[in-house]
């Protein structure tokens, strides 16, 4: 285990939503990284596909590298299926512009906020209302337990 701290293995899901937690919290570190390849992976085949600011000519440079960092920090936490759609969705809205880590994750919080504001929502208890018992019935009511715990009405006021 070294000193990398060892976690949960597996992504967990949140069971109120069927969505994905940010795998930086559930992955050991190991999945993590092999994780963060796949991502790096993802950007490299978006670059390849728009190849329009030289991505071969920078291979292997600080610049480039950092590109790549950033790109797998924002989109870490989200699963590859996620990252994947959502890169195809901003290619789909703009092909002639190559979207960066920015888009791809508004494109993924976008998907998220859909899928939950389709679940079904819980239905309500049903509230209740003092209006659905007549006045008669719960006067008749009241003075029984009144009288149950040994209080009598008293009228007028006396003592």
């Amino acid at each position: 285990m070294g000193q990398m701290e060892q976690r949960a293995t597996g992504p967990r899901i949140d069971a109120k939503t069927g969505l994905t937690l940010p795998l930086s919290a559930s992955l050991d570190w190991q999945d993590l990284a092999r994780h963060r390849a796949m991502v790096g992976l993802e950007l490299e085949v978006l670059a390849k596909k728009f190849d329009r600011f030289g991505w071969e000519r920078d291979s292997g440079t600080p610049v480039h590298d950092r590109m790549i960092t950033d790109w797998m920090d924002a989109l870490q936490d989200f699963t590859l299926d996620e990252i994947q759609a959502a890169c195809r969705a901003c290619v789909i809205a703009d092909p002639k512009r190559m979207p960066n880590e920015g888009a791809v994750l508004g494109r993924i919080m976008d998907a998220r906020r859909l899928h939950v504001a389709a679940l079904p929502r819980p239905a309500e208890p049903p509230r209740f209302s003092a209006n659905a018992v007549p006045v008669q019935d719960r006067r008749a009511a009241a003075a029984r337990i009144l009288a149950e715990t040994g209080f009598a009405k008293r009228i007028g006021g006396g003592a």
